[in-house]
């Protein structure tokens, strides 16, 4: 992109720089509006237009059982399919294909490793794990 600007000096700019303001915030993965009041961990579908889970596809989240995960798409056309999880467990993630700022909330309370793909990008490299100890 061509100029960057402090979020200071867009403020100082007036109602227009404010909405610029409001609209980088939500590109830039740091809108809370997602994350206030939730006791749980966060994954970022999609970030930056990146075939990712942050975190998931890198490292595996783990977490403790009990504990709530928010998947918050931050890019469009990503579902959630699930490929392996414990015996037990009966995830079913989240299959239909959303656009950005679609949000999906699980509770995982079977300990064990959980594997989950985005069907669409499946072919590189979408794929994820959770760890429930």
């Amino acid at each position: 992109m061509g100029d960057h600007y402090s979020r200071r000096a867009l403020l100082r700019r007036g109602g227009a720089a404010l909405a610029a303001t409001t609209a980088l915030a939500g590109c830039s993965g740091g809108d809370t509006t997602e994350t206030e009041n939730f006791d749980g961990e966060v994954v970022e579908v999609g970030p930056d237009a990146r075939n990712v889970f942050t975190p998931g596809t890198t490292d595996p989240l783990r977490i403790e059982a009990g504990t709530s995960v928010r998947w918050v798409w931050r890019s469009a056309n990503h579902n959630i399919a699930v490929r392996d999880q414990p015996a037990d467990a009966d995830w079913g993630g989240e299959p239909d294909i959303y656009r950005t700022d679609h949000t999906y909330e699980y509770t995982f309370d079977v300990p064990g490793q959980y594997h989950y793909v985005c069907e669409p990008h499946e072919g590189r490299g979408m794929v994820a794990d959770i760890v429930v100890e």
